[in-house]
C-alpha cells in the first residue's frame, strides 16, 4: 500500500520527479566518469603489469651491487633463474645535428623478459629474440630523437667515447610506465659496452637491476619478503609486477585525485539544486501531510512515505547519469591518454555503477534529511489555525545538515587518497561557501534598500530578489561555485608560466651539469672562462645512505608492493625508500630561505663540536618527522658520520638551481670521494646549442639538462592537464545553471498568480520578461563577480603554500568569465520562464470559476 501510494504520487508530480532525477544525475555523471576511467585504467596495468616492470622480480639500486649481495640473492632467487641485467643512467648524445641528454638504457640478451619492443621499421623484439645492438656496436633510439635531431636509422652518434649507429627508432615501448614531463629520451645499448664507454665513472648517477622470471605468484612474493628481510637498506628496491604496475600509475593518480575533487564539486551543487527542488515539492505537500496526521497517521509513516521517494528517486537517477557519464568518458580518455603508453578503452564499469547506485541514494538522503525531518516536527494543528505551514529550516538546529558534511568529507578524502588532502580540501571547500553564503546574504540585505529605480521593473525585480532569500542564494551559491572554479586554473597556468619566464633578468639558468668528476672541476672552470661564461657555482655532491635518527634506525617503513591507504603513506615510504645526496656550502644560495632555526656556525671544528650541523629542506623533513635538534647519522662510503639539525629550508626547486634536500656544514665532507653540479646563466639560443655541443665534445661523461627545453615540457604537460581539469570545471558550471534552470522554473511555477496578475492590470509580455530576467541578472553578476574575486585568493593560496611560488594576478580571465556567467544566465532565466511568460491571464481567471 505504502509503495503504491509513494508511485502513484512521483507519477502525479512528475515534473518534480524528472527535475530531481535530472539535477542529482548530472553531479554525479562526472563522477561515475572519472570512476569508470580509474576502474579501466587499472584493469589495464593489472593486464600490462608484467610487461611494465618487464619480469615477476626485479631489484634494482642506484649503485653496484656487492659481491656478498648478488651472492645473497642468488640464494634466495636461485642463481639458475632466467634473468637480465640493466643500467640505466643519463649521457650525452652527440651528433651532427647537435647534442641531446638521453636517458640510456643499457641491456643483455634477456631483456625484456615480458613485454616487447616495437621500431618504426615494424620489426618487434621480446626478451628471446636475437637484438640487432648486441650484435654490433648501435643503438636504438626514441622517436622523440628522430623528431627534435632528425636521426633515423643508419645514422652515426656518439655516446660517451662509443661511436654508434642508430639500428632503429622505437615506436612503442611496452616497458614503459606514464609518458609525463621528462627531461630525456630513452635509448638502448648492449650493457657490454659500458666499460668502454667511459660513462659510469666513481660517483656517476645510474641505477643498476636484476629482472627475474618466476612464474609461481606465491614464490615471488616469499622471495620478495625474503629479499626484504636480507636487505634492509631502504635504497635497495625490491619490486614485484603487481606493486610495479601500483607505483606507475602514481603519476597519473595524483591527477585523478585533483579530479575527483573537483567532480565532488559539481556533485555538491546538483545536490544544492535537488534539496531545493524537494523543498519546494514538500512545502506544496504540507497541507496534505496535516491532514493524514490528523486522521491518525503516525509521523514515521509520514516520513517513510517521502523517504521511500527520495530512495526511489536517487535509484532513477543512476540511469541518465549512466548515459551522461558514457558521453563524458571518451572526453577524459582524449585528454589524459596522452599520459598513457598503451591503448585504453574506457568504459563505465561495474564498480563506478555501484558507487553511482550508493551516491545516489545514500547522498539524496543526507540532503533531503532537513526537509525529511520537518514532516516529522509537523502539528497537525496548524489546520485549524491562522498560522502558515514554515517552509524555512531552522539553521540553530545545525546536526540534520551534519550527516550531508560528513558524506562530502568522506567522498573527498576517497577521492583524493588522503586524509590531509581530503580534509583540507572540504575545510577550503567550506570556508568558500560561508564566504559565498555571507555575501549572498550581504547583497540581499542591500538591494532592499535600493529605491533608485523609476521603473518599476527593476525596483520590482530588485526587491523580488531580496524577499525570495532561499532560492536567490541557492542560484548565487551555485553560480559563484561555477566562476570560481573556472577560473583557478588559468590562473595558476599563468603563474607557473611566469616563473618560467625566461627574460634576460631571469635568474632561471639555461643548463645544468651534473657528473661532473673531482679531476674535472679545474678543467671545467677554465673552459667557461674562455667561453666567457661563469657558472652559478659548483656544488659538490656525495651518496650517502642514512642510518639513523635520535638513536632509532632508519629502515624502510613499508614495504614496497604494499597498498598505501592515503597519498602521505605511499609520499613518506617513497622518500625514506631512497638515497641520499648531500652537499655543502658556508650559506645559503639565492633560491633557499631559512624558516626555522640558524644559519651554520662557520666551518666544522672537530675539537669543539660532537655533531656536524645540518640544514634539511622543510617539506622533505615533515615528510621524514625530522625536526630541529634531531641527531641523524649517515654511511658515506663506508664512513659513519653524525650531525644535529640546526636549520630548516624552504627551497624554490623552481630555480633550476643546485639544491639539496640535506646540506652539511662545510669543513665535514670536504675529502669524501664526490661529484659535482652547476648551472650555466641565461645564454642566447644559438650560444646555448654551441656551448652544450662543446661540453659534450670535451667532457663526455657529463650530462647536460637544457633547461628550457624541460620547462618547455613542464608547461605542456601542465597545458594537457589543464584540458582535463577545465573539463571537469566546465561540468561544475554547467551544473549549476542546471541548477538553476531548475530553481527558476520552479519560482515561475509558484509566481504564476503573481505574473498573470501583472499581466491582467497592463503589463507588457516584455515587461514581464524583463521582471524575470532582470532577477536573475543581478545574482548572476554579483555571484560572477565574486566567485572570480574568491578564485583569485584561491589560486593564490594554491600557488603560494602548494607550488611554493610567486602568484600572478591575471584579471581579463575573470572578468571574461563573469560576463560570461551573465549572458548565459540571461539566456537560461529566459527560457525557464517563458512558458508562464507567454500564458493567457484567461487560463489563470478561468482556473478560480
Amino acid at each position: 500500500m505504502l509503495l503504491k501510494w509513494v508511485v502513484r504520487e512521483l507519477l502525479r508530480n512528475w515534473k518534480f520527479s524528472l527535475f530531481f532525477i535530472f539535477n542529482l544525475s548530472l553531479g554525479l555523471s562526472g563522477y561515475v566518469a572519472l570512476e569508470g576511467f580509474k576502474t579501466s585504467l587499472q584493469e589495464k596495468m593489472n593486464q600490462n603489469a608484467k610487461a611494465i616492470l618487464s619480469a615477476d622480480l626485479s631489484i634494482s639500486t642506484r649503485r653496484e651491487f656487492t659481491s656478498e649481495e648478488i651472492s645473497q640473492i642468488d640464494k634466495i632467487v636461485g642463481a639458475d633463474t632466467w634473468r637480465s641485467r640493466a643500467y640505466e643512467f643519463f649521457a650525452m648524445l652527440n651528433t651532427q645535428q647537435g647534442s641531446r641528454l638521453v636517458l640510456v638504457r643499457a641491456i643483455d640478451e634477456n631483456y625484456p623478459i615480458y613485454g616487447s619492443i616495437e621500431f618504426a621499421s615494424k620489426k618487434k623484439v621480446l626478451g628471446s629474440d636475437k637484438k640487432e645492438i648486441l650484435l654490433s656496436p648501435s643503438i636504438w633510439i626514441y622517436s622523440e630523437l628522430h623528431s627534435q635531431l632528425g636521426l633515423s636509422a643508419g645514422d652515426a652518434v656518439q655516446l660517451g667515447s662509443l661511436k654508434l649507429t642508430v639500428a632503429d627508432v622505437v615506436e612503442k615501448d611496452g616497458t614503459q610506465t606514464f609518458r609525463a614531463a621528462s627531461i630525456a629520451p630513452r635509448v638502448f645499448i648492449n650493457r657490454e659496452l659500458l666499460k668502454q664507454s667511459g660513462l659510469i665513472q666513481y660517483g656517476s648517477t645510474f641505477t643498476q637491476s636484476f629482472f627475474f622470471k618466476i612464474a609461481d605468484e606465491i614464490v615471488v612474493e616469499k622471495a620478495k619478503s625474503q629479499l626484504l628481510e636480507s636487505f634492509k637498506d631502504p635504497g635497495i628496491r625490491i619490486d614485484t609486477s603487481k606493486s610495479a604496475g601500483q607505483e606507475s600509475g602514481r603519476q597519473l593518480g595524483y591527477l585523478q585525485d585533483y579530479l575527483g575533487l573537483v567532480a565532488i564539486v559539481a556533485l555538491f551543487m546538483s545536490s544544492l539544486g535537488a534539496a531545493y527542488i524537494f523543498r519546494l515539492f514538500l512545502v506544496e505537500r504540507m497541507r496534505e501531510v496535516a491532514i493524514l496526521r490528523s486522521l491518525g497517521m503516525q509521523a514515521t509513516t509520514a516520513v517513510s512515505i517521502y523517504v521511500v521517494q527520495v530512495v526511489i528517486l536517487g535509484t532513477l537517477s543512476l540511469f541518465p547519469t549512466l548515459i551522461v557519464a558514457g558521453a563524458i568518458l571518451p572526453f577524459f580518455s582524449k585528454a589524459l591518454n596522452v599520459f598513457i603508453p598503451f591503448d585504453l578503452e574506457p568504459a563505465v564499469s561495474g564498480t563506478a555503477v555501484a558507487l553511482a547506485l550508493l551516491v545516489g541514494v545514500v547522498g539524496s538522503l543526507v540532503v533531503c534529511l532537513p526537509f525529511l525531518l520537518k514532516i516529522r516536527d509537523l502539528k497537525p494543528i496548524k489546520l485549524f489555525s491562522e498560522e502558515k505551514f514554515s517552509n524555512e529550516i531552522e539553521v540553530s538546529k545545525f546536526w540534520p545538515f551534519l550527516p550531508g558534511v560528513f558524506a562530502f568529507w568522506v567522498l573527498a578524502m576517497t577521492q583524493a587518497n588522503s586524509i590531509k588532502i581530503g580534509s583540507v580540501f572540504i575545510i577550503g571547500f567550506f570556508s568558500v561557501l560561508l564566504v559565498l553564503f555571507g555575501s549572498g546574504l550581504v547583497l540581499l540585505n542591500l538591494l532592499k534598500f535600493v529605491r533608485v529605480f523609476q521603473s518599476w521593473v527593476l525596483k520590482y525585480s530588485i526587491l523580488g530578489i531580496s524577499r525570495r532569500k532561499t532560492s536567490s542564494l541557492a542560484i548565487f551559491i551555485s553560480l559563484g561555485l561555477g566562476s570560481l572554479l573556472i577560473n583557478i586554473l588559468p590562473q595558476l597556468t599563468v603563474s607557473l608560466e611566469n616563473e618560467f619566464k625566461t627574460e634576460e633578468t631571469s635568474k632561471i639558468p639555461s643548463l645544468f651539469l651534473f657528473d661532473i668528476q673531482d679531476d674535472q672541476v679545474k678543467p671545467m672552470k677554465d673552459f667557461l672562462q674562455l667561453e666567457s661564461i661563469s657558472s652559478i657555482g659548483f656544488s659538490p655532491m656525495i651518496r650517502a645512505r642514512l642510518l639513523r635518527v635520535n638513536g632509532n634506525d632508519f629502515e624502510r617503513k613499508l614495504e614496497e608492493g604494499q597498498v598505501f591507504r592515503t597519498r602521505e603513506e605511499e609520499t613518506e615510504a617513497r622518500f625514506r625508500n631512497r638515497g641520499i645526496n648531500l652537499s655543502y656550502r658556508d650559506q645559503i644560495s639565492d633560491s633557499e630561505v631559512i624558516v626555522a632555526g640558524r644559519p651554520f656556525a662557520g666551518v666544522f671544528n672537530g675539537n669543539t663540536q660532537k655533531h656536524a650541523e645540518l640544514s634539511i629542506e622543510n617539506k622533505y623533513a615533515d615528510r621524514l618527522g625530522i625536526k630541529i635538534g634531531d641527531i641523524i647519522h649517515f654511511d658515506v662510503q663506508g664512513i659513519e658520520i653524525s650531525g644535529q639539525v640546526v636549520n630548516l629550508r624552504k627551497v624554490k626547486w623552481t630555480s633550476f638551481q643546485p639544491n639539496f634536500f640535506v646540506m652539511v656544514q662545510d669543513g665535514v665532507l670536504n675529502e669524501a670521494p664526490k661529484t659535482y653540479i652547476t648551472a650555466l646563466p641565461k645564454l642566447p639560443e644559438v650560444k646555448k646549442n654551441e656551448l652544450q655541443r662543446a661540453l659534450a665534445d670535451k667532457f663526455s661523461n657529463v650530462s647536460i639538462v637544457d633547461v628550457q627545453r624541460t620547462v618547455d615540457e613542464v608547461l605542456k604537460v601542465a597545458k594537457q592537464m589543464n584540458w582535463s581539469l577545465e573539463l571537469m570545471a566546465i561540468l561544475a558550471l554547467f551544473t549549476g545553471y542546471v541548477v538553476m534552470y531548475s530553481i527558476v522554473s520552479s519560482q515561475v511555477r509558484l509566481r504564476r498568480w503573481e505574473l498573470n496578475m501583472l499581466k491582467i492590470v497592463g503589463a507588457g509580455f516584455g515587461s514581464i520578461t524583463g521582471y524575470i530576467v532582470t532577477e536573475f541578472l543581478v545574482l548572476a553578476l554579483g555571484a560572477g563577480l565574486i566567485g572570480s574575486a574568491l578564485s583569485i585568493l584561491v589560486s593564490y593560496g594554491i600557488s603560494y603554500y602548494v607550488f611554493e611560488g610567486s602568484f600572478v594576478w591575471d584579471w581579463f580571465y575573470p572578468l571574461l568569465t563573469a560576463l560570461g556567467v551573465c549572458f548565459l544566465s540571461v539566456v537560461v532565466s529566459f527560457l525557464a520562464s517563458r512558458r508562464v511568460v507567454r500564458e493567457s491571464p484567461l487560463v489563470i481567471l478561468q482556473e478560480e470559476r
